[in-house]
C-alpha cells in the first residue's frame, strides 16, 4: 500500500546522528573550547567591528593577514565574527576558543536544512512510508558521515569553519527556496524571509556559497502571486539586499574593491606572485580539478585503524595551480557514490524535462556555476568539495521525487550510501590524525589514543 503525502519521521536519526556529530566534533566531548588554528581572528574581527573600523588584530590573523596601509585585515567572511559578539559577551573567558561550538551549530542547521529537503522530496512519492523512513534515515546518514561535513566538523580552523557557515546557511536557504514552491499566505511570506536570511547568511560566510542565491532570488519573485506581492517582495529581498550591500561595502572598506580580496596586499609572497601571474579563477583549470576531485583513485589499505590510509598526492600543473599537490585525499566516487548516482539520474531527468520546470532548471544553473567556480580555483583541498554539494545534492532529490526509480533503486542507495559511511568516515579520521597540519595537537593526542595508535612524529 502507499501513502501519499505522508513525510518521513527523521527525527530520531537526527537525534542519534547529532550526538555522534557532537562527540565527534568535540573529540569524545572532553575537547569544547579550544583555541583552533587562527579561530582567534575571529573574536578580533568582531572587537573591531565594534570600534567601528574594519582591521584586525596581526597577531589573531598571522600568516593569513592582508597588509593595507600598515594595517592588518582579513578576507574571511564576517559572518563567524558576528557570533562571536554576544558569546563573548555572555562568557569572556570563551575569547578565542568559540570554533567548536560555532562549527557544531552550522553542523546542526545543516543536518536539519538537509533532512527538510529529504522529507520534502519524500513526502508525495508513492511509497509505503516505511520504505520512506528507510531511505530517509539512511539519506541522512550518508549526509552525516559520507559527505564535507565530516571533515570540517573535525577540523574547525578558520578555514573550515569559514565553509561550514557558507555550507550550512546555503543549504538552509536552498531548503527555503523548495519549501516556497509549496506554501502560500503567511507562511510563503515566512518561508521568504527565511529564504532571504539565511542566502544573506551564507554569503557574510563565504561568498561563492551564497552568490547563486543571487540569481535564485530573482527566480523566487517571478513566482510571487499578487496577493500580498509587497510584502513578499521586502520579505525575499530586503534581508539578501542588505547582506549584499554590507558585504560590497566591507569589501571596498577593507581593500578598495568590491571582490571581497585583493592579493596586492597578501602578505604571502608566493600566493600574490601566483595569483598576479596566473589567477584566481580560470577556467582551463575545470576539467584537471574535476578529474581530481572525481578520480577512481582509491585510498590504501593498512592493517593499524583507522585502516583506510589518505595522504596528499602529486599533481603538478604549475601554471594551473599553485602547489604540485593536491589535498582531495578521498574521490567524490569514492565517499559520496550514492549522491553522485542519485545527481546523475536527477540531471537527467531535468535535461529530458521530467525534474521540474523553470524553478528547478534556474536553480540547477544557479548552484552548477557555483561548481564551475570551485572548479576553477587555483587550489585543489578536500573542503572545497563542499561547494560541489548544493549543486549535487539539489539533483539529487530531484531523483528522490521520482519515487518509482528510488523504489527500484532502494537496496542499490542504501548499499552505496554503507560503502560511503564507512570508507569517508575512515579516510576523514586518517587524515585528521595524520596529514592535517590545522589539527590542535591535544586532539590529534587524543585520537591516538582512542585508536591505540604511536602518534607520528
Amino acid at each position: 500500500m502507499t501513502e501519499e503525502n505522508r513525510a518521513p519521521n527523521l527525527l530520531p536519526i537526527g537525534l542519534v546522528l547529532a550526538a555522534l556529530l557532537w562527540i565527534f566534533t568535540t573529540t569524545g566531548g572532553r575537547q569544547i573550547f579550544v583555541n583552533e588554528i587562527l579561530g582567534e581572528a575571529y573574536d578580533s574581527q568582531a572587537e573591531h567591528f565594534l570600534r567601528g573600523d574594519v582591521d584586525i588584530d596581526g597577531g589573531a590573523i598571522r600568516h593569513e593577514a592582508m597588509i593595507v596601509n600598515g594595517k592588518a585585515r582579513t578576507y574571511f567572511g564576517p559572518f563567524p565574527a558576528f557570533l562571536r559578539m554576544p558569546l563573548n559577551y555572555i562568557y569572556p573567558s570563551g575569547r578565542g576558543k568559540w570554533s567548536r561550538i560555532s562549527g557544531f551549530c552550522a553542523g546542526m542547521i545543516a543536518l536539519v536544512s538537509f533532512a527538510g529537503m529529504i522529507r520534502l522530496a519524500l513526502r508525495s512519492t508513492p511509497l509505503s512510508l516505511g520504505w520512506k523512513n528507510a531511505l530517509g534515515d539512511a539519506c541522512m546518514a550518508g549526509f552525516a558521515l559520507a559527505s564535507p561535513l565530516l571533515l570540517l566538523l573535525g577540523n574547525l580552523s578558520i578555514y573550515d569553519e569559514a565553509v561550514v557557515w557558507g555550507f550550512a546557511l546555503s543549504l538552509a536557504a536552498l531548503f527555503f527556496a523548495l519549501r516556497a514552491q509549496q506554501t502560500e499566505g503567511a507562511a510563503l511570506t515566512c518561508t521568504l524571509l527565511g529564504f532571504s536570511f539565511c542566502a544573506g547568511g551564507a554569503l557574510l560566510s563565504r561568498a561563492t556559497f551564497g552568490a547563486p542565491f543571487l540569481l535564485i532570488a530573482p527566480i523566487l519573485a517571478l513566482g510571487i502571486r499578487p496577493q500580498k506581492r509587497i510584502t513578499n517582495f521586502a520579505a525575499l529581498l530586503l534581508p539578501l539586499g542588505a547582506a549584499l550591500a554590507f558585504y560590497l561595502w566591507l569589501s571596498y572598506a577593507r581593500f578598495g574593491n568590491v571582490l571581497g580580496v585583493n592579493f596586492d596586499y597578501y602578505i604571502n609572497p608566493r600566493d600574490k606572485a601566483f595569483v598576479h601571474a596566473f589567477g584566481v579563477f580560470n577556467l582551463r583549470r575545470i576539467p584537471y580539478s574535476f578529474a581530481d576531485y572525481f578520480s577512481l583513485r582509491l585510498p590504501s589499505f593498512h592493517r593499524e585503524p583507522p585502516f583506510l590510509k589518505v595522504d596528499r598526492h602529486w599533481f603538478d600543473y604549475s601554471s594551473l595551480f599553485m602547489n604540485p599537490f593536491s589535498e582531495v585525499y578521498v574521490s567524490l566516487l569514492w565517499c559520496a557514490p550514492w549522491l553522485i548516482v542519485g545527481a546523475i539520474i536527477g540531471i537527467v531527468y531535468l535535461v529530458r524535462g521530467k525534474g521540474g520546470g523553470l524553478f528547478e532548471r534556474g536553480v540547477a544553473m544557479a548552484l552548477l556555476a557555483q561548481c564551475l567556480c570551485i572548479l576553477s580555483f587555483y587550489g585543489l583541498n578536500q573542503r572545497y568539495a563542499a561547494e560541489l554539494y548544493p549543486f549535487l545534492i539539489f539533483a539529487f532529490l530531484l531523483f528522490l521525487r521520482n519515487g518509482r526509480t528510488a523504489f527500484r533503486l532502494r537496496y542499490l542507495m542504501i548499499g552505496l550510501i554503507a560503502v560511503s559511511v564507512v570508507i569517508n568516515s575512515l579516510t576523514t579520521i586518517s587524515w585528521l590524525v595524520e596529514f592535517d597540519s590545522n589539527v590542535p595537537a591535544q586532539t590529534r593526542t587524543a585520537w591516538n589514543e582512542f585508536l591505540g595508535r604511536t602518534p607520528r612524529r
